[in-house]
């Protein structure tokens, strides 16, 4: 069989930024994109802490010069990469077939993997912080505890309608304007049908305020539900959710996505598919990313 040509090369590349293209990151769009990324860390934005106004100055009194705390907050790039061997008597289909394994799993993959090794880690794991990015500050935000919305304050409960409002009003305790923030919140099946079960049977005043489809809740309360399975426990019987703001999340490409073809000497020289991509994700603000503690 003769070797595999620029063409072939050429045309799986195209399909498979075709997939990536047309396959939806269900965190990608809720995080906000960073452009201009390059090297081994990025600082991303300087926080700049709050400060007060003077009232009725000293007459004659020196000009205010009133100190700004500052943190600087970095990106670090993570690697994603994908390959596979490809037997001899496949790899014309496999390249050049738009419908094959070889382009519909590997675009997915390098699409939607991000979602559960970037993004999600992203939510409470640990900020790059300092002048040089030499340390790191783990997540300190609110959480709204496991007995939010129970009758008697003490019980555990599923995902439902008070831990919201809870998660909301957490937000604006920490002076977040929820009115010009995009809010999100990932949720697994189960948190789903708890809230779904809950506007439905409980708490009907939200139903109008409700986005449901087919037994789904895909927005209430200007929160867009994320379905996902990829948030991890918060222990043995209790689930983790999040509510957080966009402006708080933030991704970038170090490096795009690089498709390379070639035969794999320690494969029999078979061809070998393999791509990579470099990206990374933090959070700016823990005060714009609540936890929600849920029963399973």
């Amino acid at each position: 069989m003769g070797p595999i040509t620029d063409e072939y090369k050429l045309t799986y590349a195209a399909n498979v930024a075709l997939v990536v293209q047309q396959t939806d990151s269900r965190f990608e769009d809720t995080f906000t994109y960073r452009p201009g990324l390059k090297g081994r860390q990025m600082q991303l934005l300087d926080l700049i802490g709050k400060t007060d106004i003077i009232v009725d100055g000293a007459r004659g009194g020196d000009t205010p010069n009133i100190d700004n705390q500052t943190e600087p907050v970095w990106i670090r790039p993570r690697q994603t990469e994908w390959g596979k061997i490809i037997e001899k008597e496949d790899w014309i289909k496999a390249l050049t077939d738009y419908q094959s394994e070889y382009v519909q799993s590997a675009g997915a993959a390098m699409k939607r993997g991000p979602d559960k090794a970037i993004y999600i880690p992203a939510l409470f794991g640990p900020r790059v912080i300092g002048a040089d990015g030499g340390a790191t500050a783990a997540w300190a935000g609110s959480t709204v505890a496991k007995e939010v919305g129970s009758s008697d304050g003490a019980t555990d409960t599923g995902m439902n309608v008070k831990k919201l409002v809870r998660g909301i009003r957490l937000l604006q305790a920490a002076d977040v304007d929820i009115d010009t923030e995009q809010l999100f919140a990932p949720m697994n099946a189960q948190q789903i049908e708890d809230l779904y079960n809950d506007i439905t049977y409980v708490n009907k005043d939200y139903r109008s305020k409700a986005v449901l489809e087919e037994k789904q809740v895909r927005e209430i309360l200007n929160v867009k539900i994320i379905p996902t399975e990829n948030m991890p426990d918060y222990d043995s019987t209790h689930y983790t959710s999040a509510l957080y703001c966009k402006s708080g999340m933030h991704w970038g490409e170090f490096s795009p996505l690089d498709i390379n073809i070639g035969p794999a000497v320690g494969k029999k020289f078979r061809p070998q598919i393999y791509m990579e991509r470099w990206l990374g994700a933090t959070r700016s603000e823990d005060a714009k990313v609540v936890k929600i503690v849920t029963k399973k």
